[in-house]
């Protein structure tokens, strides 16, 4: 068992892997996540597979500037147009903001985006120019070993919670998915699992 308050999310660096939630859940966890971004005037790319306008819209009326929203073709593949587009964008924060320690990284957020060898390469060079990637994976699956450095576990029904334990070793046991709080998440980090409190739209605004 995963003893212990919740705490808040601390900011995400590295290559971060998202499992389990509804629909509903990772589109208000991504809102959030590129609210706080901007709101510390972070620079941040999303890529969104299914098209949604409950997330298109609050990148086109709320954060302009610095933030992109990028629609994939529904089988997730990113053309190499759409990659130069991202590194345009991401550049930006990397140059703009290099002398201002208070600037987090450029954050990229991939929703059901297309794991080819093509866009790989790019995903391995934004990790060395210190841009942080959260991908919210469709599929336990996808959890390739040793490719994230971190692992942010959503609350999840009986179907999806044992596949996802049994793909990060039975850190966590499907019991403590299906019972997480509204809110809550587990956050694991290496060998390290904390339990963690998510932000919400509604505070980042």
């Amino acid at each position: 068992m995963v003893a212990g308050t919740a705490a808040p999310l601390p900011d995400l660096i590295g290559r971060v892997a998202i499992l389990g939630g509804q629909r509903r859940n990772r589109t208000e966890l991504c809102i959030a996540l590129a609210l706080r971004q901007t709101g510390q005037n972070g620079v941040i790319v999303c890529l969104d597979a299914h098209r949604r306008q409950q997330l298109e819209m609050p990148f086109r009326l709320l954060l302009r500037k610095r933030a992109a929203y990028i629609p994939l073709p529904s089988d997730g593949t990113v053309s190499n147009a759409i990659a130069q587009r991202v590194l345009t964008t991401l550049q930006k924060g990397l140059q703009g903001d290099s002398n201002d320690k208070e600037v987090p990284p450029p954050l990229l957020l991939l929703d059901g985006a297309r794991e080819t060898a093509d866009w790989e390469q790019p995903l391995t060079f934004f990790l060395r120019t210190g841009v942080t990637i959260v991908e919210f994976l469709t599929s336990p699956a996808a959890l390739v070993f040793g490719r994230y450095e971190t692992t942010l576990l959503l609350q999840s029904d009986a179907t999806s919670a044992e596949p996802i334990s049994q793909a990060i070793g039975r850190k966590v046991e499907p019991e403590e998915l299906m019972e997480l709080k509204k809110g809550e998440g587990y956050l694991i980090h290496l060998s390290q699992v904390y339990r963690v409190r998510l932000p919400s739209a509604s505070e980042e605004l």
